[in-house]
């Protein structure tokens, strides 16, 4: 789960870096004007479980420069602070993050890392680069708000219809031209072979023999694979037909040799803890973040101060709304 945010942390803060400043530091900027604060002359542009979103001349600059989807990302940010869970896994995997990503810009822009760190912070609310952990607790606690939305039986049924998933191992012997190996390739081939029939230990054989040095250390696992996985097709056509646990494969050759590929696990509790379930579903449920978020919001009673606002909030939620999940 938190795996996922951890592969993308940096292509989200240097996408920030270039398009500049967004919808995220009006909440910062403003968050003294939040719950217990009189905001006086400005309207309420929504308000929810009692926090005031305002819309004084910088959210209406806001909307003019960025749309209604600009606006609707602090919505989804005001929501996500009250729903939120900020366990202590969370503190602390947030602020390995935050140490992780200062030594990263320090790594990629050298003595002006902090100026170009700061002006992507802003672009999420931040305005000093210690308070960088507050980014990660917000994005983490996003993450287990869809792991479980994910989770419930609608959504994770549809996914093992259309999608198949699964847990697979595989151990590769790689060839340089798997039509004709060479004497040496044929003799590990053979090798392999022989131990498989011998029942010989599936993960002790990956370790020992595989030529896939991405799976190695894992005795060969994969992790989740279903219908989207970008494999080659020979081997994702291979790792889609078996159908119970522990079964092998056929040797399968691709253009990087010959495969035996063991199914792992079908089992739901194993599969949501693998780092690929959650993009994976976004891709499934594209529009699964905003459609959560909007019942939350209403969950907790959201008003609107004005109803030309409110109007255009609800066409941009209701274009949200379409059909998802087809494949």
């Amino acid at each position: 789960m938190i795996n996922f945010i951890k592969k993308n942390w940096f292509i989200v803060l240097i996408g920030i870096l270039f398009v500049g400043a967004t919808v995220f530091f009006a909440l910062e900027q403003t968050k003294d004007l939040l719950p217990g604060k009189t905001v006086d002359g400005k309207d309420i542009v929504f308000e929810i479980n009692g926090q005031s979103i305002t819309a004084d001349e910088y959210y209406l600059e806001l909307e003019r420069q960025f749309g209604i989807q600009a606006v609707y990302q602090l919505f989804e940010r005001a929501v996500l602070a009250q729903v939120g869970d900020r366990t202590d896994d969370i503190i602390t995997d947030a602020r390995l993050q935050a140490e992780s990503t200062v030594a990263s810009f320090k790594d990629y822009y050298g003595d002006e890392y902090e100026t170009f760190l700061l002006e992507a912070l802003k672009g999420v609310g931040i305005s000093k680069i210690s308070d960088l952990h507050l980014f990660f607790e917000s994005a983490l606690m996003l993450e287990d708000i869809l792991t479980e939305y994910f989770s419930e039986d609608a959504q994770y049924n549809k996914f093992v219809e259309v999608r198949k998933p699964r847990i697979v191992s595989h151990i590769l012997v790689r060839m340089t031209n798997p039509n004709s190996p060479t004497e040496a390739e044929q003799t590990k081939l053979d090798t392999v072979k022989a131990a498989i029939e011998n029942g010989d230990d599936f993960a002790e054989l990956a370790k020992e023999y595989s030529d896939d040095t991405g799976s190695v250390p894992q005795n060969g696992k994969l992790g989740l694979v279903d219908s989207t996985t970008q494999f080659v097709p020979e081997f994702l056509a291979a790792s889609l037909a078996l159908t119970e646990e522990g079964q092998l494969s056929s040797w399968v050759k691709t253009t990087y040799g010959y495969h035996i590929i063991r199914l792992d696990s079908l089992s739901k509790s194993e599969i949501i803890k693998e780092e690929q379930f959650l993009s994976s579903m976004v891709s499934l449920f594209p529009n699964a973040q905003q459609t959560l978020i909007w019942n939350k919001a209403s969950d907790l009673g959201i008003k609107f101060g004005n109803a030309e606002f409110e109007a255009r909030f609800m066409e941009y939620i209701n274009s949200l709304n379409s059909e998802e999940g087809d494949e």
